[in-house]
């Protein structure tokens, strides 16, 4: 993604090169070699999704570690924010949210009633302005003002944006980019996190820590389950802590995991023998 990262990536700088996932998708480049990605994130005969040789590191690919941010507890009113409302976190950068898949958020609302969706307003504020129109349209053709729904937000320091995630109901990935920074900082807040698995690992971030805490039930078919788990979580308090309690219990899986670190320590020693 980044202008002088492509540049070097085109040229053959060393007999092997590899790209890894911080841009989730293939280089297409011919002078990459391989590509890094994790066994949890890729579906079944992803090796046609690549240019590169796809080298599917064990579990999420990644050693982890708790980000141990102390939260700063959130002032919901400053943002126009109804504290008695169901809190829907939508975080996702706005390039995330394809068109595509803009009704499902009045969907969720039609059913909720009473409810807010709150996203972070991008440093390129013409991005955010952007899907704001657009969401607000899609509201409108369902019937529905999203004068009442939708919050933009200023981007927030780490410790202010754990404190929204604390106070928050339900987290909604992005469908079809997804998000693994941030579900992580969900887990790490004991959030639920709704998400819909996709064809590609773009689509698959979230869902791959989901089945990793084995709370697949997270993970929605389409968008009709998706809908219905958000307005379950949303609606039902005893639901939603159950999920709370399971990710609270089971986020330990996720961290300090070495397999990915001797896995990537065998790869590369073959691949230069």
């Amino acid at each position: 993604m980044d202008p002088m990262t492509l540049r070097l990536a085109s040229l053959r700088l060393a007999p092997l090169q590899a790209a890894a996932w911080g841009h989730p998708e293939t280089s297409g480049l011919p002078t990459m070699d391989c590509f890094l990605s994790a066994q949890d994130l890729e579906p079944a005969a992803a090796q046609a999704h690549y240019t590169e040789r796809l080298v599917a590191l064990p579990h999420l690919g990644s050693f982890l570690r708790p980000a141990g941010v102390d939260a700063v507890a959130a002032d919901l009113s400053q943002w126009r924010i109804d504290a008695d409302s169901p809190l829907l976190l939508c975080p996702g950068t706005p390039f995330k949210y394809a068109p595509e898949h803009d009704a499902v958020l009045p969907a969720i609302a039609r059913q909720l009633g009473r409810c807010q969706f709150v996203f972070f307003t991008h440093w390129t504020r013409a991005l955010s302005g952007k899907l704001q129109r657009r969401l607000a349209s899609a509201f409108a053709r369902d019937g529905l003002d999203a004068e009442r729904y939708l919050r933009f937000v200023p981007w927030l320091s780490r410790p202010a944006f754990y404190g929204l995630m604390q106070r928050a109901d339900v987290f909604l990935d992005t469908i079809g980019f997804s998000g693994f920074n941030t579900a992580l900082q969900s887990v790490e807040c004991g959030l639920p996190v709704v998400t819909r698995e996709g064809r590609f690992l773009r689509g698959r971030l979230a869902s791959g820590i989901l089945r990793r805490l084995d709370l697949q039930e997270m993970v929605a078919a389409g968008a009709e389950d998706y809908v219905a788990l958000a307005v379950r979580l949303a609606r039902e308090r005893s639901y939603r802590e159950r999920i709370r309690g399971q990710i609270e219990s089971r986020r330990h899986l996720l961290y300090e995991d070495v397999a990915p670190i001797r896995a990537l320590e065998d790869f590369l020693a073959r691949a230069v023998g």
